[in-house]
């Protein structure tokens, strides 16, 4: 197999997973808002994931580092003429056809050639450390931190030149790349002579403080003319194969997915704070949702009571007028009766029986009144406190986080024009809303002037009056009906047992449509401004919903890139 330079297959799928992966968690970056700092991190990471293997050639002018890099890659990319050596650092990429591009401002000329280890290598050959042009040591100095291997060629008889050890001085102790030496052009010399000049370099490198220096002996003359056993090539392609393009793509990869781990805890960190205002305004929602519906539930356990008492009323008034009947109906008072209205014109037992109808009405109106007086204030409060509870809690919302983060500052402002739209569209409603007036619970020919029904809260209490009056209206109504019922001519012993029975009956009747109307109107007038107070928080709810749809998602997105990370690493690691 002819020997070259290569990349194994399984780091070019390591190196593929890298990309992917790291593509994910800018994509998961970008959506949900992370730093820019974060972002602009991550898009690096990406370059740097796809930058090729980098290999710095140094060296003095004329030192044959051109030549050097045409036979280690076994095709004349490298430009070997003295006005592009001196002038330009050349910067050597794959490319489906040949080309070169200068950039002027960066001093830089890109070579791109048709060799397909340039897919995964890219060669940068320096100007020359001894050039003239003082910038072409600081262009030099931005390839060598990136760089995977840095070449430093000495042309065999000129291994003192001072220039290059002071460019290396320069640098070496920034320097924790590979490094390896080359002499060049072996051909030239005789085989002591090259042994002599590799124990000079080595005395050299030692003042630098390189005990065990890494050095090659080359001639591109050999190696273009197919001598390869004496070019000195597939030693050199060999150590690069085996110490540079496995071990540190191996390398590079584990800090590649320890860096994009840091990343994705920055995001995590920006994002568990994002996840955290979720919550609380999650908790402060649900507090409200509980205020309206505690005070709900106290309004209508305090309507039981109310309607409770009030049946206990009207059955105990009932009894009393059924008693009352009874006696009047006998047959000693209608006979008594009839006897006096033929000698006078005395009480008729018609009369009598209006009597008791109007004792009945009066009675259960005082009874039943002096109850809702003393109940219905309990429910006016319980309104009261569910509008008074709301707001607060509004206000505490509205004064959360404290702690920011550029993930959700979007989100935040968001949040705010939400809640100030909310308060006032809030207040608003329980200053103005005609929801407090009762009006789908009292008949629409009320007159309210009279009890005197302002805005807001303030007309609960007169509502709450109202719709329990127009129960009571309802129930004393119907008694008169049902006492009124009396024979033309007086009332015969005969039917008192089917009278009794049928106002029994209608009073029955009356005592369910009163509980009914009574507890059925005032509950449905208390949900109905619970359902309108929840109403306004239909905006916020709406941005709640989609952050919990968004923070979903953002987990399935991170526990499938963790996955991969994961999975990544303990591969590379096994």
């Amino acid at each position: 197999m002819e020997n070259k330079l290569q990349i194994e297959k399984e780091i070019k799928l390591y190196k593929s997973g890298l990309q992917s992966i790291s593509s994910s968690l800018l994509g998961i970056a970008n959506r949900f808002g992370a730093s820019a700092a974060t972002r602009k991190t991550l898009s690096e990471q990406i370059e740097q994931i796809q930058e090729n293997f980098l290999f710095v050639v140094v060296g003095e002018v004329n030192a044959g580092k051109s030549s050097f890099v045409n036979a280690l890659l076994g095709a004349k990319v490298s430009a070997a003429s003295q006005a592009i050596t001196t002038m330009d650092v050349q910067k050597i990429v794959y490319g489906e056809e040949e080309m070169l591009v200068k950039d002027a401002g960066k001093r830089i000329l890109i070579k791109k050639f048709p060799a397909d280890i340039l897919k995964e290598i890219t060669i940068v050959d320096t100007p020359g450390t001894n050039s003239r042009e003082l910038d072409h040591q600081i262009i030099t100095n931005q390839f060598i931190p990136y760089s995977n291997l840095v070449v430093f060629i000495f042309q065999m008889d000129n291994i003192h030149v001072q220039s290059a050890w002071d460019f290396f001085d320069k640098i070496k102790s920034d320097w924790s790349k590979k490094v390896i030496f080359v002499l060049t052009k072996s051909d030239r010399y005789r085989a002591e002579e090259i042994e002599g000049y590799q124990k000079l370099l080595k005395s050299y490198v030692a003042k630098e403080g390189l005990s065990e220096p890494t050095i090659f002996v080359t001639s591109s003359y050999f190696e273009e003319n197919n001598e390869k056993e004496k070019s000195g090539f597939p030693t050199i392609r060999n150590y690069i194969n085996d110490n540079i393009l496995s071990t540190a793509a191996i390398d590079k990869i584990v800090d590649d997915v320890k860096t994009l781990k840091l990343l994705k805890q920055s995001i995590e960190k920006e994002f568990n704070i994002r996840k955290s205002h979720f919550e609380s305004d999650e908790a402060s929602r649900t507090r409200i949702k509980n205020v309206s519906e505690q005070k709900q539930k106290l309004a209508f356990a305090n309507i039981d009571k109310v309607v409770n008492r009030c049946i206990e009323v009207y059955n105990a008034q009932s009894d009393k007028t059924i008693d009352r009947l009874n006696d009047e109906i006998g047959f000693f008072n209608i006979t008594w009766r009839s006897i006096r209205s033929v000698f006078s014109s005395g009480t008729t037992t018609k009369d009598a029986i209006e009597e008791i109808r109007k004792q009945h009405i009066e009675n259960l109106n005082n009874s039943t009144n002096e109850i809702l007086q003393e109940g219905l204030d309990n429910i006016k409060s319980d309104i009261q406190y569910m509008v008074i509870g709301v707001k607060n809690e509004l206000d505490k919302l509205r004064e959360e986080h404290s702690q920011s983060s550029e993930m959700f500052q979007f989100i935040d402002a968001k949040r705010s024009e939400i809640l100030v739209r909310l308060k006032g569209n809030l207040t608003d409603f329980i200053d103005k809303s005609p929801v407090f007036r009762g009006d789908s619970f009292i008949n629409g020919d009320v007159d309210y002037s009279g009890v005197g029904i302002a805005g807001g809260v303030a007309a609960a209490g007169a509502a709450i009056t109202m719709i329990s009056q127009a129960a009571i209206l309802d129930i004393t109504g119907g008694i008169a009906t049902a006492l009124g019922v009396i024979v033309a001519g007086g009332i015969a012993t005969l039917n008192k047992g089917k009278f009794l029975k049928e106002t029994r009956i209608t009073l029955n009747e009356n005592r369910e449509k009163f509980k009914t109307d009574l507890e059925t109107n005032l509950k449905s007038y208390i949900s109905e401004i619970k359902t309108h107070i929840d109403g306004q928080f239909g905006e916020f709810d709406h941005h709640l919903e989609s952050e919990r749809l968004q923070i979903q998602d953002y987990n399935e997105l991170m526990v499938e890139t963790n996955r991969d990370l994961n999975e990544l690493e303990n591969r590379v690691l096994s």
